[in-house]
């Protein structure tokens, strides 16, 4: 009986194993997974999502939105403007409308840009790998870092410039259940007047397996009375 108890206190007692530190890949072969990840990406045929918008600079704002999307079709629900929900929902519904913030959209690709290793960046257990990014034909709209996560080795964030305005700003992805989505988008840009900031945050994602056709009609408005005669 004390055997039992002493080898139980001892149990307790007995420090945890430290957890084995993950090994630094190096860049090279980081690249070809990340390559790789890129080749099997796929996207969902629908999703909802919402999105607060945060603007400030000549023009200041505050909005949250409600997104359906499939395929190029776009429903854009407007929820609340300056912290307060509106009555009605305004919709917009969109045609041809390409998504920017996908990993398909903005991940730079081996054969567009010069992949230059600038080290890990560690966060507790996991690691994640930072390269400069030199466009090989700059365009307006240039990439200048890419964080690849270390685990699914897509993008984590990139960071970019543009040519109007001396533009720069970051996007970063995370995952939600099997696929690889924009979390945050900043960008910040010269105005007249002064600088202009923006700052979008993506989250509850859904994921449904279709959405009806219903969703992308236009919205009718209401009818309008005639007043009733006394």
């Amino acid at each position: 009986m004390i055997a039992a108890l002493l080898l139980g206190v001892l149990v307790l007692v007995a420090p945890a194993k430290a957890p084995v530190p993950v090994r630094e890949l190096p860049p090279e072969v980081v690249l070809l997974r990340y390559a790789a990840a890129l080749a099997e990406l796929s996207a969902p045929k629908a999703v909802s999502f919402d999105y607060t918008l945060e603007q400030t600079g000549r023009r200041a704002r505050v909005e949250t939105h409600r997104i359906f999307r499939s395929g190029l079709d776009e429903r854009d629900e407007i929820l609340s403007s300056e912290g307060r929900p509106l009555t009605a929902p305004i919709i917009r519904i969109f045609r041809g409308r390409r998504d920017r913030y996908t990993v398909a959209a903005l991940a730079p690709r081996l054969e567009q840009y010069d992949f230059t290793y600038a080290g890990p960046h560690r966060d507790g257990h996991h690691i994640d790998y930072v390269f400069r990014l030199d466009a090989k034909k700059p365009g307006p709209f240039t990439l200048t870092e890419v964080v690849i996560d270390g685990l699914k080795f897509l993008p984590h964030t990139v960071r970019f410039t543009t040519s109007a305005n001396g533009g720069s700003g970051s996007v970063s992805f995370d995952g939600f259940e099997r696929w690889w989505v924009a979390t945050a988008a900043s960008a910040r840009a010269k105005v007249e007047g002064g600088i202009s900031t923006e700052h979008l945050t993506f989250h509850a994602y859904r994921f449904p397996t279709s959405l009806p056709p219903s969703t992308f009609a236009v919205p009718r408005p209401l009818p309008t009375l005639k007043p009733s005669a006394f």
